[in-house]
């Protein structure tokens, strides 16, 4: 082989190692990780808006009841949040959806834990409805949110936390096989008294006045309603702030033990709901039946103790066979209890009875097993509730004052005011009558009257001695209304008078003054015999009568002040009570329409509380004598 062959064929040796080595290399280069690229990024990054979320579904897994549990709220097309699972019923708890889809906005990878299905049961993701063998632990809950159309904007799978890191969970998505870690802070629960308002009646125990307990009871095999015993008590002067009394009581040789009837008031406070039935057809708000649909709802409420029959009135009523209690609060709410029959049956049948409550066997005695009755809740009860106003709950009505009646002596000094204004305008009105009249016969006759005046001067006829003169009468009869004047001492009186009868007229006009006696002196030149003014110097001064006029308009002012008075605060307390009949109402119409499609479930133990009897709450009084003896048996023991 020349060297040039040589060097070829060791230059193409060359270039083949080169290439096996290159192949080589990226034949045994790491290749990309499935998932490893996502790390630190969105899961469901169009998801950015959280009140796009009109629903949410949570699945979870429960371990004894070996099933997966479906837990779903929506909004309907009224915007009010429901529970589909559970027959519609309210979701009164709707802000958890809301910090739900909040949390999980822009929620990220952050870091990729498996690529294994293998490994799902060990970070406990496995789909919680997935048949197998895979237990509680090894399953998670699935969670999706969805908008409007029913398109999910979040579906994820939620697992165990990471073991020493708080707020970290293993998660996958559905229908993918690799598992990471992501920060999460959702509050999930499948949970139906987690998504409501387990407080039922809203009450607070301190407002409650009223407690009313009817413990009858229905003779099933008759159809007869057994009365027993009524009680009723009341706070005194319906004030919250009052004690307990029993209608009926007999005080003088009774007692009252209060203690039942508040620990009636605390378990009202405290009720809580487990689970919820639709009320069915042809039952009111007020639990009226409707006559047409009679037989139908006696049949299908006859299984949770509820019964058909007639009141006082002839109404066809609703009656439960564990009786009645009554609750009124002071802002004139009443709530009406029904207790039903035992509710029997799993706890999913308990929330929302998707199976028929057991029927008795052959021997009279139901098939639910001892355990569904003695669980540690207690045998559960079903529950019917009515709210209504009832005014009479907020005391006594605020009563209008008496205006003060006036007096018959102002009545009349009244009329007799207005007659003497009546009486004074009509005169006036002839004197402007007569004025008027006489103005106008003046310019009528005028012309005449000045020629007779200037004429009268040029007469030269002298007045007869034996004609009067013209003024003499006038004159005559001036003198004789007024007084003759007394003249002075320098003048001597004129001899020929005109009027000869004028000192006669004034002697009977004018009285003369008696003549006085000179032995008798008059009373104030009398030394011996001096007015009483010593006497009344001894006697304290009176004060002038009033005129009874002035007495009764003094006391009328007064009392119509008083009034006025009255009035005003009246007017105010009124105003405040109008208020509280609005708020009444309001919230028993509120409460009504909460209570008005469904009977309920509760506790055994509430039940319970609610079930007295008067021997329970009455006790007769010590007399004197046992009270004597008691002491001594006290010093004795001393």
């Amino acid at each position: 082989m020349n060297p040039t062959s040589r060097t070829l064929t060791f230059a193409a040796v060359a270039g083949v190692s080169a290439l096996i080595a290159t192949s080589a290399w990226y034949a045994s280069k790491p290749s990309s990780v499935a998932g490893f690229g996502d790390v630190g990024q969105e899961f469901f990054a169009d998801f950015s808006d959280a009140t796009k979320a009109t629903s949410l579904t949570v699945v979870d897994y429960d371990g004894d009841e070996k099933e997966a549990q479906t837990f779903s709220v929506r909004q309907n097309d009224d915007g009010l949040w429901v529970i589909p699972s559970h027959h519609n019923y309210p979701a009164e708890a709707e802000d958890r959806l809301a910090r739900t889809a909040t949390s999980l906005l822009g929620l990220k990878k952050t870091a990729v834990q498996s690529r294994s299905k293998d490994d799902w049961k060990l970070y406990g993701v496995v789909e919680p409805s997935e048949s197998g063998s895979a237990t509680t632990n090894e399953r998670g809950t699935r969670l999706t949110l969805s908008d409007g159309s029913g398109n999910a904007l979040v579906d994820l799978i939620m697992g165990n936390q990471v073991e020493g890191r708080d707020g970290s969970y293993y998660v996958r998505e559905p229908e993918k096989d690799t598992t990471y870690v992501a920060q999460l802070d959702v509050d999930l629960s499948a949970k139906f008294s987690d998504w409501i308002e387990p407080d039922l009646l809203k009450i607070n125990q301190g407002d409650i006045v009223k407690v009313v307990v009817d413990n009858y009871s229905i003779n099933e095999q008759r159809g007869t309603v057994e009365k027993k015993e009524l009680l009723q008590f009341t706070k005194k002067d319906l004030e919250t702030s009052g004690d307990w009394e029993l209608d009926g009581l007999n005080e003088e040789a009774e007692e009252l033990d209060k203690s039942p009837v508040s620990t009636i008031a605390t378990n009202l406070d405290q009720l809580e709901i487990v689970g919820v039935r639709p009320k069915p057809e042809g039952l009111d708000d007020n639990m009226r039946v409707n006559p047409a649909v009679k037989q139908i709802l006696q049949m299908q409420m006859q299984a949770q103790g509820y019964f058909i029959g007639g009141d006082k009135d002839g109404n066809e009523r609703l009656y439960s066979n564990e009786g009645e209690l009554v609750a009124g609060i002071n802002n004139g709410v009443e709530y009406t209890l029904y207790f039903g029959e035992i509710a029997r049956g799993t706890g999913k049948e308990i929330e929302i009875g998707l199976g028929e409550d057991a029927e008795p066997n052959e021997s009279g005695e139901d098939e639910t097993s001892e355990e569904d009755e003695t669980s540690e809740d207690g045998p559960r009860r079903y529950l019917l509730v009515k709210a209504e106003f009832n005014e009479s709950l907020l005391g006594e009505k605020p009563v209008a004052p008496v205006e003060p009646t006036k007096p018959a002596i102002l009545k009349e000094a009244a009329k007799e005011d207005a007659a003497e204004k009546t009486d004074d305008a009509a005169p006036a009105k002839e004197e402007d009558a007569d004025e008027e009249k006489k103005e106008t016969e003046e310019d009528d006759s005028c012309g005449t009257d000045e020629v007779k005046t200037e004429a009268a001067p040029q007469t030269d006829e002298k007045p007869s001695a034996d004609k009067p003169k013209a003024d003499a009468a006038p004159q005559e009869k001036a003198e004789a209304k007024t007084p003759v004047p007394s003249e002075p001492a320098d003048e001597k009186p004129v001899a020929d008078a005109p009027v000869k009868d004028a000192p006669a007229a004034a002697a009977e006009t004018t009285p003369a003054p008696a003549a006085a006696d000179k032995d008798d002196k008059p009373a104030a030149d009398d030394k011996d015999d001096k007015p009483a003014a010593d006497d009344k110097e001894d006697e304290e001064p009176t004060e002038p009568e009033k005129d009874p006029r002035e007495v009764a308009q003094e006391a009328y002012d007064a009392a119509m002040g008083e009034y006025e008075a009255q009035k005003t605060a009246y007017d105010s307390d009124l105003k405040k009570y109008e208020e509280k009949v609005k708020e009444g109402k309001d919230k028993a119409d509120e409460l009504s329409t909460r209570f008005a499609g469904w009977y309920y479930v509760i506790s055994s133990d509430s039940f319970e509380k609610f079930r007295i009897e008067r021997k329970d709450v009455v006790s007769a009084k010590e007399t004197e004598e046992e009270k004597k003896d008691d002491d001594a048996e006290a010093g004795d023991d001393k």
